[in-house]
């Protein structure tokens, strides 16, 4: 749809059944072409490091270490860590400084590994040991062409930087080159992505299945883990589930709330599925038979949000132009709305997002001068929570953008009993 004004939102008309994938099944690694897919993704961050004139790069975050790379080791523990790192330069292949003791692991996929050198834990004795780490980062820039280069470091401690403070490495950002390459998606990827949303679906029907009275909202999460697991997910990175009250305002996880009759059960997966990519999909079910004139109303109003960005989300809009255009809350909803229409989503959650045009609870509303492009992939996403109301709707897709619009990774129905 073209207008603003032709997007409704509440009421009860019908929608057009989203458009989807159906691919819901166990992947099957010999489907996609892995080198293939690594060798992609670093040609496409190297072209943009060029792209944005930095020579070389040193990746802690783990998503960049393996869009770079293609390895992962100990993904929640490395990423609070500077446990591993690698230095990518804009030509050549990249280095990676593993932990020790998984160096054996890495040399399957990457022939320079080194062991890491790490100060973290040292206490007092970390500043020394952050300098002989310096040291090191410096010689190797100096071996790859780089010497006197800016280095562009994704996350480091205050240790780490004084310590290349202290070497005289003038020290840059790589989010311009990580961010332009990550946001168009290879065709490697977007088949992870189809089958990553195929393993949402598996688990929001194991989700939905389980709830009934009695059951706590940690134990709704426990089932979701163990459908991730055994469809070759990773891990989930929130606990968002909540029940009843815990529904309005919308973010609150996990715990020991037992689920009641009638009670809305919110559900957003926000999980790493197949070889790392994201699986995050929102729904929001009843326990129970018939909801409130008050609970449909909600989901009338986020599920149109949700389904009207989809028809709106065309290649070619500016930021700005979708969200101006994009669904509107009541104004009863807006206090408690989402801090984001939609993100970006790959390896993690991924932006720049597009916020709401009007929405000042962090300062002036700013869109970034970019457009939705084709092989994009989008996270539309709505929080519909009434001012003083004890339930709240939570609804999220996760689109792929198409030369003709935008088309559902994730195939689970919205629940009919709420329309």
């Amino acid at each position: 749809m073209a207008t603003r004004k032709s997007i409704v939102v509440g009421g009860d008309h019908p929608r057009t059944h989203n458009p989807h994938y159906q691919r819901l099944r166990v992947p099957n690694i010999t489907e996609i072409d892995l080198p293939a897919l690594r060798r992609n993704r670093l040609a496409r961050l190297q072209t943009m490091m060029k792209r944005h004139d930095i020579p070389i790069c040193l990746f802690f975050n783990p998503a960049n270490i393996r869009y770079a790379t293609g390895t992962d080791i100990m993904g929640v523990w490395t990423a609070t860590t500077l446990a591993r790192y690698c230095l990518v330069a804009a030509e050549g292949a990249p280095i990676v400084f593993e932990y020790l003791t998984s160096i054996h692991v890495t040399k399957k996929l990457v022939a320079d590994v080194r062991p890491a050198i790490t100060w973290q834990y040292a206490g007092v004795e970390g500043r020394e040991r952050a300098r002989k780490w310096a040291r090191s980062v410096k010689q190797v820039m100096a071996d790859l062409g780089c010497k006197g280069a800016p280095l562009a470091v994704d996350k480091l401690d205050g240790y780490g930087f004084m310590a290349l403070q202290d070497e005289g490495i003038r020290v840059t950002d790589p989010s311009p080159a990580t961010v332009d390459a990550r946001e168009i998606k290879t065709p490697e990827e977007i088949e992870l992505m189809i089958l990553n949303g195929a393993i949402a679906d598996a688990v929001l029907a194991e989700f939905e299945a389980a709830i009934r009275p009695g059951i706590r909202e940690y134990e709704l999460l426990a089932v979701a883990n163990n459908m991730l697991f055994r469809h070759h997910g990773e891990f989930m990175f929130t606990r968002l589930v909540a029940s009843g009250p815990n529904t309005n305002p919308w973010m609150s996880e996990a715990h020991d709330k037992v689920v009641q009759p009638g009670d809305l059960v919110g559900f957003d997966t926000d999980a790493n599925g197949y070889e790392g990519y994201v699986l995050d999909v929102s729904r929001t079910f009843l326990c129970g038979d018939e909801g409130t004139p008050g609970q449909k109303e909600a989901y009338r109003i986020a599920y149109d949000c949700v389904n009207g960005m989809r028809e709106l989300m065309k290649p070619g809009m500016s930021f700005e132009d979708f969200a101006r255009k994009a669904p509107k809350l009541p104004k009863s909803y807006i206090t408690g709305r989402y801090n984001t229409m939609c993100h970006q989503a790959g390896l993690e959650d991924e932006g720049p997002g597009i916020p709401y045009p009007d929405d000042t609870r962090k300062g002036p509303v700013s869109f970034l001068p970019r457009e939705i492009r084709e092989n994009m992939i989008f996270n539309l996403e709505c929080y519909a929570g009434k001012d003083g109301e004890t339930y709240g709707v939570k609804l999220e897709d996760q689109v792929l953008v198409t030369k003709d619009g935008c088309i559902s990774l994730n195939t689970y129905p919205f629940d009919k009993k709420l329309l």
